[in-house]
């Protein structure tokens, strides 16, 4: 192999290398949700570890089950239950589940500049 071969292979693994630690830091926050209330974040929920959150909102308790690496709206105090009509999301999911009575949103962690 000539010189040139060597410092063109070397560079190009250095660019791969750097390529993958920037995808794994973008990827890392996949397990992450975030619940907002009146637009003002409140709470991460890490969806690694199975639990029921409650959360109090304009209209009354909020319930989220986390289960599975997925979550879901339960036992909302609302009057249309539109939230818990959402379902599962699962892992990596662009849905989000809104609560417009309690003013209450729950999305991906790193999504939050849609709103």
């Amino acid at each position: 192999m000539k010189k040139k071969d060597i410092i063109v292979i070397v560079v190009l693994g250095v660019i791969l290398g750097v390529g993958y630690l920037i995808f794994q830091m973008t990827q890392g926050e996949k397990d992450t949700i975030e619940v907002y209330y009146k637009q003002e974040l409140i709470k991460r929920i890490d969806i690694s570890i199975d639990q029921i959150y409650s959360f109090e909102g304009s209209y009354g308790e909020f319930h989220l089950e986390v289960k599975d690496r997925q979550y879901h709206a339960v036992d909302v105090d609302c009057p249309n239950h539109d939230c818990e009509k959402v379902g599962w999301v699962k892992e990596g999911s662009a849905k989000t589940i809104t609560c417009l009575p309690n003013e209450i949103y729950v999305i991906q962690a790193g999504t939050e500049e849609q709103y």
